[in-house]
């Protein structure tokens, strides 16, 4: 969910549930890892740790031992999600599509994964028959994968009802689980704004007055309902805690031709920089993004399903990287999600035939790129489309660290921009290769409720990392004293 919209549509009294919560409670803007690996942010809510301790930061991820890639999920995942701490002190408790992280393999309580989450799962639970009794009682989620049906203005029309279904049909499940399964704690996953974000943000920020256009409202208007209901079927005195670990906007981005600038700017071996500031050239294409943006997602999805897996990893890999012609360069794209462009630098020990010296030269090459990245224009305007640049090593840190990109750019999505201007190498027209029209911000927020909350709270300077740390606070369990994060004050 969207901090903006939140406030918004709360304060126009469209979101009467979340508008009591935060007269009522306290809010708190929380920074996020969205800002440089947008896939950890649910990982690191729910862990405490920062993505340097995990071993997955996308399901994609570079290989500096092969100088290709791996398809990585979520059981790559060691580290013990909050609910794994909980259920260790005796305390029960209920998961219910919590998304990226694993399934639990031993736990006091229940966990389910996928019955409707975004994006492609694996549907399981814990115990193993959870999942049947939830099928045999409510079906399918309405929604499925979204991904695999918005292709004609029918079928949007047609998956927006289903979204809004699908939120209603979360909340019947939420608080059947409640009723049929005893609890301390409870976490649930609402996943139609991502779903709607990702697909219908284009059709609000066009002003569009339509069914489509409402479809962000609307969506937003069933979460409050649901969420209104679950808190009610709780009881009374109950603490609530509403998170989203980040948010959504715009998608405007240049993560496709990150492996152009690079180029241009000397870091690679087929494009030299050309020293002329008045030069303007067409970044490069990948075809196989275009043909995931021009076949319909139904025939992607039949593709997928009777692929074997290694070559459905194929095609992932070409889908995020194309050639993979990375040999030789001393810098060069990796794949992460879209809105925050990845840059790995060829160290030698470290990657498969380094080209850059560990230690003063690889800093240097971060500093250089990094300044580089943030001298980028829109020539249009001159605002700068880079709107935080980061170098990993001095953001994150632990054992997994060389398992991260070196360097991140998080585009700014909040005007729209189609070209990068350097005053070292031109102009560089970037072409459109994504099908949604939203994607992440790393606007994250928290809103909490009920006992131990001081009224009219309104918080700032916390992250992700704090919202384990303030759950086991809440639930009367010690913190672990190698959390990244610090419980939050609320009383």
């Amino acid at each position: 969910m969207e901090w903006d919209l939140v406030q918004l549509w709360a304060g126009q009294g469209k979101l009467p549930v979340l508008r009591r919560l935060m007269e009522e409670g306290a809010t708190a803007e929380l920074s996020s890892t969205s800002a440089q690996l947008p896939d950890t942010v649910w990982t690191s809510l729910v862990t405490g740790l920062n993505p340097a301790r995990l071993e997955k930061y996308f399901y994609v991820q570079y290989d500096a031992a092969r100088m290709g890639l791996r398809h990585v999920t979520d059981d790559a995942i060691t580290a013990a999600p909050v609910w794994a701490m909980l259920s260790e002190t005796g305390k029960r408790v209920g998961v219910v599509d919590v998304p990226d992280v694993p399934s639990a393999r031993s736990l006091n309580g229940f966990q389910v994964c996928g019955w409707g989450m975004h994006g492609p799962s694996m549907h399981t639970s814990q115990p193993p028959e959870m999942i049947r009794k939830i099928r045999a009682k409510f079906g399918s989620h309405p929604v499925g994968d979204c991904e695999a049906c918005v292709d004609t203005p029918s079928q949007m029309a047609e998956l927006r009802d289903r979204i809004v279904q699908g939120v209603h049909a979360h909340g019947e499940v939420f608080r059947w689980l409640m009723a049929q399964e005893p609890y301390d704690v409870f976490f649930a996953g609402f996943s139609a704004a991502h779903c709607a974000g990702h697909h219908y943000w284009g059709f609000a920020d066009d002003g569009n007055a339509d069914k489509l256009g409402r479809c962000m409202e609307d969506t937003y208007r069933a979460i409050d309902k649901e969420i209104g209901e679950t808190i009610a079927a709780s009881g009374a005195g109950t603490r609530c805690t509403v998170v989203s670990a980040h948010g959504m906007g715009s998608l405007y981005h240049a993560s496709w031709n990150l492996m152009d600038i690079l180029d241009l700017l000397g870091y690679g071996k087929e494009m030299a920089a050309s020293g002329e500031a008045s030069a303007t050239r067409a970044g490069r294409v990948n075809p196989w993004r275009l043909l995931k943006m021009t076949l319909p997602g139904w025939l992607q999805y039949r593709i997928r399903a009777a692929l074997p897996e290694w070559a459905r990893d194929r095609l992932l890999f070409l889908w995020y990287a194309g050639s993979r012609k990375w040999h030789g360069r001393r810098a060069f794209a990796v794949p992460n999600n879209e809105i925050v462009g990845a840059i790995r630098i060829s160290v030698k020990g470290r990657d498969k035939d380094g080209v850059v010296e560990a230690g003063a030269e690889y800093e240097a090459a971060c500093h250089d790129i990094a300044s580089a990245l943030g001298e980028l224009t829109d020539p249009r305007t001159g605002r700068p489309v880079a709107r935080r640049v980061t170098m990993v090593h001095e953001e994150f840190s632990g054992p997994h660290l060389d398992l991260l990109p070196d360097i991140t750019v998080l585009w700014d999505q909040r005007f729209a921009w189609d070209s990068v201007h350097s005053p070292r190498f031109g102009t560089l027209r970037v072409r459109k290769q994504d099908a949604r029209s939203g994607g992440h911000t790393p606007h994250g927020f928290a809103i909490f409720h009920g006992p131990g909350v001081r009224p009219g709270l309104s918080l700032q300077g916390h992250s992700i990392y704090d919202i384990a740390p303030t759950i086991l606070t809440a639930a009367g369990v010690a913190i672990p004293i190698d959390f990244d994060g610090h419980s939050i004050p609320l009383e």
